[in-house]
């Protein structure tokens, strides 16, 4: 049984206050006996694409920012994976991407959001290079995790993907706000726990930023479809406990994956 907490966080634009909220997160998240921390998209700044043509400087990090060291060393001080979610500076590029950082402190991968938005609150295209890092699975002593960033989680193959690639969670940092369909959402987490027999989490920020109210609301889906935890709208902390056998089990009866017959489908 591996607990997951999800830190739904209120953000500002003061960089360092939405890091040390991170941590304090992260000590919250290991004193209620959770192995895994998970934090919604762009953790350290408020969302920056809401508005279109803005400045870049400023809005990423790069790799070996203090901020960095500063998650590497508090996952190994608290004995604790996180999920991160960064806006960094790569190649003279900037990347929306989530981060996991193990409980030796080692990072253990980044990925990059494949898919960018340029639409009414989300001019991401201003500011973001999309990645080609594909959907990854990264080995864990908490099980096989599956990052997919915010947009990414629009296309139903990115849990697929992650399904045939072994993953027993798939996480995906989020930046949804009040006006959009928060039911269909809901069970665009659900249907794919349920289609490929894993758990699905989604973690968002929440509170007013700027011109938009974000709205909390993350969630862990079980494997059956059901949920397994829900937030409200305020900050809080969510927390889960998944039973990865129980996927197995559920797996090997559905038997949606063994039967699927890749050559049928054209992508």
């Amino acid at each position: 049984m591996i607990r997951i907490a999800c830190a739904q966080l209120h953000l500002t634009k003061d960089m360092e206050e939405n890091y040390h909220k991170a941590l304090l997160y992260l000590h919250k998240a290991k004193l209620a006996g959770a192995q895994l921390v998970c934090f919604p998209e762009g953790q350290l700044s408020e969302y920056t694409p809401q508005y279109a043509g803005l400045p870049k400087e400023n809005i990423a990090i790069a790799l070996d920012h203090p901020y960095i060291k500063g998650f590497c060393h508090a996952c190994r001080n608290e004995g604790i994976i996180g999920v991160f979610s960064l806006t960094l500076t790569w190649n003279a590029q900037i990347y929306s991407t989530m981060m996991v950082i193990d409980e030796t402190g080692g990072i253990k991968a980044i990925v990059r959001k494949n898919h960018i938005v340029r639409a009414p609150h989300f001019y991401e295209q201003d500011y973001f290079t999309p990645g080609d890092d594909g959907f990854i699975v990264v080995p864990t002593s908490a099980g096989n995790i599956g990052l997919i960033v915010c947009f990414d989680r629009h296309y139903p193959e990115s849990f697929r993907t992650l399904a045939l690639k072994g993953a027993d969670v798939a996480i995906t940092a989020v930046a949804s706000e009040t006006t959009e369909p928060l039911e269909v959402f809901q069970w665009e987490l659900r249907i794919p726990a349920f289609q490929n027999s894993f758990y699905t989490v989604m973690v968002n920020r929440t509170g007013r930023e700027g011109v938009m109210d974000f709205c909390g609301q993350s969630l862990v889906a079980a494997p059956d479809g059901t949920l397994a935890a829900l937030a409200g709208v305020e900050e809080e902390l969510l927390l889960a406990d998944m039973d990865y056998e129980k996927s197995k089990i559920l797996r090997n009866e559905k038997q949606y994956l063994s039967l699927q017959r890749r050559d049928m489908f054209e992508l």
